[in-house]
């Protein structure tokens, strides 16, 4: 049987890589983005693209934005842009997708970043950043313990610096990561192959 997937933020990234993994694997990928006509902020938009599917095995939660500037010059509009992408998105289609997934259970892989844990080093001109990637990991806690009745898996993965476009908007320390490399054990999380792993927030950090 075919297996669905919804892929946010699949249009570059992680999140393109992410797509081209699945597909290799014969699931069938929905790509949501703002390139592909997309907005996860935007709850109707959200909720019509999720009307589409039958059913669905996985949700992976790939967007976000970056917008590096440090507190004194960023706009409420900036902070707000990075909160809807990475935080209010996932809220919209996590909550779409244990619609779909209720009685029959799935996975949700939240892609969040070393950014986002606690401890990990931050950098100057992240704040918005940093607040919606910390959010994705107490979410993902959350909504593992509301899951588990419906054996619905949520779990996430922070990784350090991968070799993306928005590491170069970020400017910090080269990549030592590949977007392959992160796809892969995304791919592993949305799989019945990481099955009982719940609430869990997987460290990339080599």
């Amino acid at each position: 049987m075919t297996q669905t997937a919804v892929v946010t933020g699949g249009s570059g990234g992680i999140g393109a890589q992410v797509t081209r993994e699945l597909r290799a694997r014969r699931w069938e990928v929905v790509s949501l983005s703002r390139r592909e006509g997309c907005d996860v902020s935007d709850e109707t938009q959200v909720v019509e693209a999720f009307s589409r599917l039958k059913s669905l095995d996985a949700l992976i939660h790939c967007a976000a934005v970056l917008v590096k500037q440090p507190l004194l010059a960023m706009s409420s509009a900036d902070w707000d842009i990075q909160l809807e992408s990475g935080l209010r998105g996932a809220f919209l289609c996590s909550r779409e997708a244990f619609k779909l997934m209720h009685g029959r259970g799935g996975s949700i892989v939240m892609v969040s970043s070393l950014s986002g844990v606690a401890g990990a080093e931050k950098f100057p001109g992240m704040a918005g950043y940093v607040a919606a990637k910390s959010g994705l990991a107490g979410l993902t806690e959350v909504l593992a313990v509301e899951g588990r009745q419906d054996r619905i898996r949520v779990n996430a993965i922070s990784p350090g610096a991968v070799d993306t476009p928005m590491l170069r908007i970020a400017g910090v320390a080269g990549p030592s990561l590949k977007p392959e490399d992160v796809a892969r054990v995304i791919v592993w999380l949305a799989s019945e192959e990481s099955a009982p792993l719940t609430g869990a927030n997987l460290r990339m950090d080599p």
